[in-house]
């Protein structure tokens, strides 16, 4: 599933021309506008039409920031980007696949996202920069957790060392985590029992202080292709300075089209 995080932003400034495009609306000399940061489990980026569904995403959402898990590309370059969006105002970095599993890409608007470093952990691609028309800035983590629970609590114990020192910011974690932090979280045919991930996900999530967004539009990020068994796995968990900063943030999931999951 995708899953779009959104937030208006307030941007004190003169009277000028409205501009539909970026979503600029300005009332009395302050100035409104709709953030998008798109996170999205793709499973593959190899065939052609997962990479006209992302462009076509691209174009309808128009995101500062979007987010790709599971790329399953072990090289990311110019061509494949371009193939996928098509747009010179863009920039993106990447971590490529372990063989036929993983890879992160990590695109955003150059119009709207100055990036100014980029940095790796295992299983996560990082950004630090700042938002061109507010001057905010920001470090976002492009996560694909992998299933094995003994993997994933050496994610989070290496994504809490790098959180340690910037946690004061406004921090934005998002992607695929691999696993629910509640019963309800999770729908199945059979019996439904919470594992010993949701454990090491909730502790991840309170020592770090992270608020995790309630997910707006689906229940579900991660479909089985029988139609009966569904979690959601995606989330976009915020520093409590990046809620201080938009309180007006929000989690919307979308269709999840070729993909079992939703982009959001």
């Amino acid at each position: 599933m995708m899953c779009c995080l959104g937030w208006e932003e307030k941007i004190h400034k003169g009277m000028g021309k409205r501009d539909r495009g970026c979503g600029w609306c300005e009332v009395v000399g302050v100035c409104f506008f709709v953030m998008k940061i798109i996170s999205w489990n793709i499973r593959g980026l190899e065939g052609f039409e997962k990479r006209r569904e992302v462009c076509q995403l691209v174009r309808e959402k128009k995101p500062f920031i979007l987010c790709i898990q599971e790329t399953k590309l072990s090289v990311f370059d110019g061509l494949v980007c371009k193939s996928i969006w098509g747009d010179t105002n863009v920039d993106f970095s990447f971590q490529s696949s372990s063989g036929a599993s993983g890879g992160l890409v990590t695109r955003w608007d150059v119009k709207e996202v100055e990036v100014w470093s980029s940095f790796h952990i295992e299983h996560v691609f990082g950004i630090h920069g700042r938002f061109v028309k507010s001057g905010e800035e920001l470090f976002l983590l492009n996560v694909y957790a992998p299933c094995d629970i003994s993997r994933q609590q050496i994610l989070w114990h290496n994504i809490s060392l790098r959180l340690a020192s910037i946690s004061a910011h406004n921090v934005c974690v998002c992607g695929d985590f691999n696993s629910v932090c509640c019963i309800e979280e999770r729908r199945s045919v059979g019996n439904i029992s919470i594992h010993a991930g949701s454990a090491y996900l909730n502790q991840f999530i309170g020592d770090n202080c992270l608020i995790d967004l309630h997910l707006q539009g689906h229940n579900f990020t991660w479909f089985k292709g029988d139609g009966n068994s569904m979690s959601q796995l995606d989330h976009f968990l915020l520093s409590e300075k990046w809620c201080l900063t938009w309180p007006n943030s929000f989690q919307l999931a979308s269709s999840h089209g070729l993909s079992d999951n939703c982009p959001n």
